[in-house]
Formats: C-alpha cells, structure tokens, sequence
C-alpha cells in the first residue's frame, strides 16, 4: 500500500511529514512557498488524511511506509521535513536508510518517549463521534477536554460529516488510540546517522529541553539545535515567516 500525497513544484526533491491527528494538506501553505525551488511532496502518513488504514502503527513501519513510497515514486535523494510524530518518523527513516537523504529537519520532537498527556484528547474525538451533528457541536463538546481553542481546532481539520450524517474523522482514531504508546515511545537507538542533523525548537514549547540534548547527541553526533523566537510546537503556523527562512538557510547550505 501506498501513501497518499500532494506533490507540487519542480526542483530536488523535499518531503513533508505532518504530526499526530494532522494530515498532508496542513501543510499546503508551506509547500506552496517551497515549491518555488523544491519538488515538494506533502505526505498523509497512514492512519491519517487520505492514506490507507492498519492496525499497526509504530516508528519502523511508519519508516517503511516512506521507503515504499520513495521506491514507488523514484526517487532515490531527498531532504526530509518531519514535525512530531512526523519528526520521529523522520529521525527513524534517517537511521535505517541514511544513504537517501540529503537533509534531515526534525521539528519540535525529540527521540525520547513522551507521557501519555493525550488520553483527555482520545476521550474528547469518542465523545464528538457520538454525541455531534455538526462543526459547531464539535468544538463545544472539545473544549471540555481541551484547554487550548487552537489544539481544538487542529483536531477538527479532520472532521466531516458522511453521506449518511454520521461524523467521522480522516484519522484512524482506533488504531492510533491503541497505538499511542507507540507513537509517544523513543524510536530505535541501534544505529546512529552520521551526517548532519538540525531540530528547530520552539522558544514557547516544552518537547525539546536541555535534558534530551544526551539523547539527540547518541543517534545524531551531528545535531544543531535552532530555537524559532515567539514559536511554541507549532512552529510553521505561530512563525511561519522565520520558519520559512530557517528552512530555506538549511536547504541551501546557508547555515
């Protein structure tokens, strides 16, 4: 099975790996701007947007998944773009198969496992499916498990109402629920990727800290840490201007 995608632009190939609950067309605006040097490839990672359902859901086969996609389409190098889960996806990819990559940007994750802070969130996306007709509805019912109006917003980018008026979400929240643990947990730390490795930071957030700079050094000896002013975990929407130019300053060899 083949991920599903947007690919826009002419140029080197740049491939684009959303986060949890996300989805390829969240990136859209930052790939339109891309594609003006780069052949961009939006990628719905399964279990998310437009890209096949399974039950298995963890970091090597979300890394296969890629490979499989690269072989299907051609192509052999490319720079690597993953933000979160995509970002976990992509330190993983760049340990199994360092030879394709020209570049690796990691946004906002680290290789650690994180706590299971996103089970109000689960409980949230059951109660929407069962008690909602409507976005409005949706958000309402959201809110009582989430804090953070733009995170409840984020969320229901994936939410519709079918043919028959039952809503429904793109994502696979079965499969990604029984597989959180997974996806929160450390990726696969026997090998490491010997060439150069940057993770964009935000200034505002909390998932790359001092103490996860022993992990990042062990798989990735060469790292470079880039704090984004004024950016919390959403680091291409809170700054998409000093995103857009960092990204372009590594792409072209400029930092």
């Amino acid at each position: 099975m083949i991920l599903s995608s947007t690919i826009i632009g002419k140029g080197p190939v740049l491939i684009i790996l959303h986060g949890l609950f996300g989805e390829s067309k969240n990136w859209l605006s930052i790939g339109k701007v891309l594609s003006d040097n780069f052949e961009v490839h939006l990628i719905d990672q399964r279990n998310h947007g437009n890209s096949f359902h399974h039950s298995e859901h963890n970091y090597v086969c979300l890394s296969e998944d890629l490979k499989n996609y690269t072989k299907q389409k051609n192509i052999n190098k490319f720079s690597l773009v993953g933000h979160s889960m995509g970002g976990k996806v992509a330190m993983q990819f760049g340990l199994l198969y360092p030879k394709q990559l020209n570049k690796l940007i990691i946004i906002d994750i680290a290789p650690k496992t994180y706590d299971e802070s996103h089970m109000l969130i689960f409980q949230g996306l059951k109660e929407v499916l069962l008690n909602s007709s409507s976005r409005k509805e949706a958000v309402e019912i959201l809110k009582n498990y989430i804090n953070n109006i733009d995170v409840v917003h984020f969320l229901l980018k994936s939410y519709y109402i079918d043919e028959t008026n039952i809503p429904k979400f793109k994502f696979n929240l079965c499969s990604l629920e029984q597989n959180i643990t997974h996806v929160l947990s450390c990726i696969s730390k026997n090998k490491t990727f010997n060439k150069m490795a940057y993770f964009l930071k935000g200034e505002k957030s909390n998932y790359i800290t001092s103490n996860d700079i022993k992990d990042i050094s062990y798989l990735f000896p060469l790292f470079q840490i880039i704090d984004i002013k004024g950016a919390g975990h959403w680091i291409h929407f809170d700054q998409k201007d000093i995103f857009l130019n960092t990204l372009n300053n590594i792409l072209n060899n400029k930092l």
